[in-house]
């Protein structure tokens, strides 16, 4: 009699939902809040480009301290050099022909607090100049034809003398894709030279050129 209570027990136990428990499921992760991606990769860029800038101020204030370039900033100015300088012989007119430009003269200048003044010689026949400056810091320029000032005009070649990117990589800097410029398109007598008065902080990449 027992035995049949203890059947019928452990029946009745069965009946009721004796059975086990399910596994209860997985808490649910939160997704992250829309746009917190691209807002975090937007704040790294901003951190990298404020560096940057630091890196360059402090480079070119270097620079103009000691009136001198560093090594590593003058070979990558001497490098755009040779890119303007291919850029600008290889370039034609409207008409589909080349221009014919000739080289005055290239140099990488170290400037300061005084403005800088050079005076390059002019040879051939042509009437037309441009010159041309680029730093990764503010730069400005005169060009002076005998003791006058010449026109204002600037060179519709100062953005796209190279045929590339108009840019310069600076050890342990980085590439600088956003050069400052400036430029003069001046009328001269065949053969008279030119001043170039030069401003700005650190060095700079000066070049001319004569159309024939």
């Amino acid at each position: 009699m027992r035995t049949l209570t203890a059947v019928f027990a452990l029946a009745g136990l069965v009946a009721c939902g004796g059975s086990p428990s399910p596994i209860p499921e997985a808490p649910k992760v939160d997704a992250p809040p829309a746009g917190a991606g691209p807002a975090v990769q937007k704040d790294g860029a901003a951190d990298d480009a404020a560096k940057k800038a630091a890196a360059l101020e402090a480079l070119s204030a270097d620079e103009a301290k000691k009136g001198a370039c560093d090594e590593g900033h003058k070979a990558a100015l001497e490098k755009l050099l040779a890119d303007v300088e291919a850029g600008m012989k290889a370039k034609n007119g409207d008409d589909g022909k080349p221009l014919g430009m000739t080289l005055i003269g290239k140099r990488v200048v170290p400037l300061g607090s005084a403005r800088k003044e050079i005076e390059m010689a002019v040879t051939g026949r042509g009437t037309e100049v441009h010159v041309m400056a680029y730093a990764v810091k503010e730069v400005s320029l005169d060009v002076l034809v005998g003791n006058a000032a010449a026109t204002t005009m600037r060179s519709p070649h100062q953005r796209s003398a190279t045929s590339g990117a108009l840019s310069i990589d600076v050890p342990k800097i980085g590439v600088v894709d956003d050069l400052q410029s400036d430029s003069r398109q001046v009328q001269i007598k065949p053969g008279e030279p030119i001043k170039i008065r030069l401003s700005g902080q650190g060095c700079a990449a000066l070049v001319s050129f004569l159309k024939p």
